[in-house]
C-alpha cells in the first residue's frame, strides 16, 4: 500500500509540474507573473536563457557561440572565449540520474541581423525536451550529426534537461 501511495504522489507531482510547464508553453511570456515580466522588460536588447527550476535558477545573456548545460560544465570558460557554461546544481539523490555531466548546448548561428539559436542534446542519458517533446540525439554511427538534430529555438520556447521538467529553461528575445 505504501508503494501505491508513493507512486500516486510521484505521478501527481510530475503531472502538476507538466501542467505548469504546458501553461507556460501555451501562454508564452504572458503566462509569467507580472512581477517577473516587468523585471524582464528592463533587460537590454538581446537573447536570453532563463533557468526556472529549483536547481537551475538564473539568467544568461546569450553573447556566446555556445552555451554548455549540465551538472559538471565549467561556469566560466575564459575571457573572450566563444563558449560559456551554465552549471545545474546537483542534489545527489536526484539530478545525477536526470541531468548528465554535459547534457545539452545552445548554439548561436547566423549574422547579428538574422541571429538564430539551436538546442542540441549532447547524448545525454535522459534526453532534452523542447516544449515538452524530446529532441533527437546525434549518432555518428547512424549518420545523424549534431547539425541534423539541432532544434531551432524561438522566443518563448521552453526546454528541459530530462523528462520531469524540474530543470526548465525559457529562451527569449528582448
Amino acid at each position: 500500500m505504501n508503494d501505491d501511495l508513493f507512486s500516486a504522489i510521484c505521478r501527481e507531482a510530475l503531472e502538476s509540474r507538466q501542467r505548469d510547464v504546458m501553461s507556460f508553453v501555451d501562454s508564452g511570456m504572458h503566462g509569467m507573473s507580472t512581477r517577473l515580466e516587468q523585471t524582464l522588460l528592463r533587460l537590454p536588447t538581446g537573447y536570453y536563457l532563463l533557468g526556472l527550476g529549483p536547481y537551475n535558477a538564473g539568467l544568461v545573456k546569450l553573447d556566446f557561440d555556445e552555451l554548455l548545460l549540465g551538472r559538471e560544465v565549467p561556469e566560466f570558460i575564459g575571457v573572450g572565449m566563444p563558449v560559456s557554461g551554465f552549471r545545474v546544481s546537483s542534489p545527489d539523490a536526484f539530478l545525477n540520474t536526470e541531468v548528465s555531466r554535459l547534457h545539452a548546448k545552445v548554439v548561436r548561428g547566423g549574422r547579428s541581423a538574422e541571429r538564430e539559436y539551436r538546442l542540441v542534446d549532447m547524448r545525454s542519458t535522459c534526453g532534452t525536451y523542447l516544449n515538452g517533446e524530446a529532441i533527437p540525439v546525434p549518432d555518428e554511427l547512424a549518420g545523424i550529426s549534431e547539425a541534423n538534430c539541432a532544434a531551432l529555438l524561438r522566443s518563448g520556447d521552453f526546454f528541459s534537461l530530462g523528462p520531469s521538467a524540474v530543470n526548465l529553461f525559457l529562451f527569449f528575445q528582448k
